[in-house]
């Protein structure tokens, strides 16, 4: 049998060190799927302070239900649609293009209109069905 005395000299009080790796790996990952995404920043335009916020009206253009179009009320024909999305993008400041739709109105034209106005570069589109009045 063994003494007391060198039985606790063999017995060494020894941390299991593994659990710690494990859990530092775990951390390494996270933060190396993390990391790019804290790195890309989003820029947003501020608004200035010198400048007084000029009221910019906005335009409607009515889509029927038949199809027809119509620019604040004034019959469009589908021709001079882009003509005018063009004469629009250019205004300074630009006026938001309000899209009203009638319910039965087809959806190819709706998205026939939104192509328009991207290709003319319009930067604020509002979308408004008729039930939504």
């Amino acid at each position: 049998m063994h003494s007391d005395a060198s039985y606790a000299a063999d017995m060494r009080a020894e941390i299991n060190v593994t659990p710690l790796i494990d859990v530092m790996l775990a951390l390494v990952v996270v933060f190396m799927i993390a990391a790019p995404l804290l790195s890309k920043r989003l820029t947003l335009p501020l608004a200035s302070s010198n400048e007084p916020a000029a009221a910019v009206e906005s335009v409607r253009l009515a889509i029927a239900s038949d199809g027809s179009l119509a620019w604040n009320d004034r019959a469009l024909p589908s021709a001079l649609l882009r003509e005018q999305l063009r004469v629009l993008a250019r205004s300074e400041p630009q006026p938001e293009l309000r899209i009203e739709i009638a319910p039965a109105a087809s959806y190819q034209t709706f998205a026939t209109v939104l192509a328009d106005a991207k290709a003319a570069s319009i930067a604020k589109i509002g979308v408004q069905t008729d039930a939504a009045r």
